[in-house]
């Protein structure tokens, strides 16, 4: 946040001096248009750049029009947004709407149009939309904090699932930290990867911000698969193989670990179990059931990692 207050306050200062030395008339527009146009990422700048430059070159062709039509009056203006406001909305220009009109009263002030006033109003937009950009270009580098957002996601997760295998195996359960405030966390790691992303506009960065994607969607496997941790209340031999695999998962669980290996135990484990013997009573049976809906959602998490794993082959 205070990096985005200070590039807002010295790219005011800068569009308004570089529109004073040029000379151009009402320099204090061309601060106006860098608050208005610094936005949080350079992607996202260039977009609103891209989009505000279509709305500008729609308000000088409106305005030329209605005022030499209508003359240089409150009315006119009114005119003026009758029509300027439907053409940027059906050209999906919205974001420049604010820009277009503030620079079409230039116009109404200067009560004249010619090429003088075109050239000022236009020298205002650029120099105003340009400085925006440059100060825009400048982004701390985050690579660190998210790999360390990454790191802390995985060590949150083996936690969860230690405990779940605890829980397996009729341990007490603990204050579970981690599985209730670790959903807030990734949402945050996310909007600093996708950041990171939109900050490098020529270069594919995608990477961090699909892995946390990744461990977002697994992060939903483990809730559910806690909530049928917690549902099962008998001891069944079962529970002591799953609690193991469980307790596997979480020694395994890392950034380079494709889950092959895991899932083909996995696999072996419910194969076993199929073979086994049915239940005696309705309790084991009902027992049973929320063991293999948790095993289903361990293969779910694993297969997760594996497909994305498979994607991202040659990046570890």
């Amino acid at each position: 946040m205070f990096l985005k207050i200070l590039k807002l306050e010295i790219g005011a200062v800068l569009g308004i001096l570089g529109a004073y030395y040029i000379g151009l008339s009402n320099p204090l527009t061309a601060g106006i248009i860098v608050l208005l146009s610094i936005g949080r990422t350079k992607k996202s700048s260039l977009q609103v750049a891209g989009e505000r430059t279509k709305a500008v070159v729609l308000s000088f062709a409106l305005s030329a029009i209605v005022y030499r039509m209508f003359g240089f009056t409150v009315f006119s203006f009114g005119i003026f947004l009758f029509g300027y406001i439907p053409l940027a909305a059906g050209f999906k220009i919205e974001s420049g709407l604010i820009i277009g009109a503030v620079l079409s009263t230039h116009f109404v002030s200067a009560a004249v149009l010619d090429l003088g006033i075109f050239l000022n109003t236009a020298g205002l937009y650029v120099i105003g939309i340009t400085v925006a950009l440059a100060i825009n270009a400048y982004t701390p580098d985050v690579l660190e904090k998210i790999k360390s957002d990454q790191g802390y996601i995985e060590s949150c997760f083996r936690a969860i699932l230690l405990e779940m295998a605890g829980v397996l195996r009729k341990k007490p359960l603990g204050k579970n930290t981690e599985l209730s405030h670790v959903g807030a966390f990734i949402e945050e790691a996310l909007a600093r990867a996708r950041d990171f992303e939109d900050n490098h506009v020529f270069a594919d960065k995608s990477y961090n911000s699909k892995y946390i994607h990744l461990r977002k969607m697994q992060f939903e496997a483990i809730r559910r698969m806690h909530q049928l941790a917690c549902g099962i209340t008998m001891d069944i031999e079962q529970v002591l193989v799953v609690a193991a695999l469980t307790e596997e998962l979480a020694r395994e669980l890392s950034e380079s670990n494709t889950g092959s290996m895991l899932l083909g135990r996995l696999s072996a484990v419910m194969g076993e179990f199929q073979k086994g013997e049915l239940p005696r009573n309705r309790e084991e049976f009902e027992n049973r059931a929320v063991l293999f809906q948790y095993l289903s959602e361990l293969r779910y998490l694993i297969e997760l990692k594996r497909e994305f794993s498979n994607e991202y082959v040659n990046h570890y």
